[in-house]
C-alpha cells in the first residue's frame, strides 16, 4: 500500500513556502519608502536592483552596494552578462528628475526597466 499523506504534505509545504517568499523577492537591504501604486511588477527573477535614497546627495545601490552614478556605468556592463532586467526602487521623497536621469542612464545601455511601488490596499 502506497502512503500518499507525506508526499501531500510536502506538496503543501512547498506551496506556503513560496507563497510567502514570493513577497520577499524585491526587499533590498536598504529601507525605501515606495510610492504607491494600483498595478503589479511583472516577475523578474534575475533582475538587478537599484536603489536610489534620499538625503543632502542622493545615495545609490546597485544590488546593495552603495556607488555613484560615475560607477553605475561599470556595474551595468558587468551586469548585462547575467540579466538585462533592472528593477528601480526610488524613494517617494526623491525628485522625478533624479529618477528619470537614472532611469534614462539604465535604457541607454541596452536593459529592460521596471518601477517598483507599493501594492494599494483599499
Amino acid at each position: 500500500m502506497l502512503y500518499t499523506s507525506p508526499l501531500v504534505d510536502v506538496v503543501l509545504l512547498l506551496i506556503i513556502f513560496f507563497l510567502f517568499g514570493s513577497n520577499l523577492v524585491l526587499k533590498s537591504g536598504v529601507d525605501v519608502s515606495l510610492p504607491r501604486s494600483s498595478s503589479a511588477l511583472p516577475s523578474a527573477e534575475d533582475a538587478h536592483i537599484i536603489t536610489l535614497i534620499p538625503g543632502k546627495t542622493t545615495e545609490l545601490y546597485f544590488n546593495d552596494e552603495r556607488i555613484d552614478l560615475e560607477q553605475l556605468d561599470s556595474k551595468l556592463d558587468e551586469a548585462m552578462a547575467r540579466s538585462k532586467q533592472v528593477i528601480l526602487l526610488g524613494d517617494e521623497s526623491i525628485s522625478y528628475g533624479t529618477v528619470m536621469n537614472v532611469s534614462r542612464f539604465i535604457l541607454k545601455r541596452g536593459f529592460e526597466l521596471s518601477f517598483a511601488t507599493q501594492q494599494e490596499t483599499t
